[in-house]
């Protein structure tokens, strides 16, 4: 089959999953009006880490538009919202990906945040009500809480990628977390 085909067919399949995962986090109680755990973000990260930046760009835009179509919410003040906070966040987690101090649960961390940051400068706009921002400390602290949760899993599988045996992805992340977790496996045989 021909490569590009194959790498096509992969981005649609991370499009599929993160659009089942993002419509199915809804239904997950979070007891906190308006907040949700950002499971996505794993297909999103794990795009930012092994694919090329426009990949990672339009699954995440698709996601955010067919989830808000999904949800009835297209063109209302949570698309917006969403679009504004998703779009902050794969730029923050590219560049943190880029940069490579931190690992992937640091990207999805920052990336968490500044998606807080930009939905409520997003609902600052739609709302003109710059009072919303005092909700930032206690939603920034959750959403860091669960960025790192989001990028745990993320670099679970980026250590232990399938990805590269179907179509050429970028390898840089498993080769240099995977030798930490082979030393460590291997001193828990002796």
């Amino acid at each position: 089959m021909n490569q590009q085909l194959k790498r096509l067919m992969i981005v649609a399949m991370m499009l599929a999953m993160a659009i089942i995962v993002n419509y199915m986090e809804s239904f997950i109680p979070v007891f906190i009006p308006g907040v949700r755990l950002g499971l996505a973000n794993v297909i999103i990260l794990i795009m930012v880490y092994e694919f090329k930046f426009y990949e990672a760009l339009v699954v995440d835009l698709l996601r955010i538009f067919i989830v808000s179509l999904l949800r009835g919410t297209f063109l209302a003040p949570v698309f917006f919202m969403s679009l504004s906070g998703g779009m902050l966040s794969l730029l923050i987690m590219f560049l943190f990906s880029k940069i490579r101090i931190f690992t992937a649960v640091g990207s999805s961390a920052a990336g968490a945040f500044f998606h807080t940051a930009g939905q409520l400068a997003a609902l600052i706009i739609i709302s003109g009500t710059p009072t919303v921002m005092n909700y930032m400390p206690i939603i920034g602290f959750i959403s860091i809480a669960a960025g790192v949760l989001s990028g745990f899993i993320a670099h679970l599988y980026l250590t232990r990628s399938i990805t590269y045996n179907y179509t050429y992805v970028d390898t840089r992340y498993k080769e240099r977390y995977s030798s930490v977790i082979k030393v460590e496996e291997s001193s828990v045989e002796d």
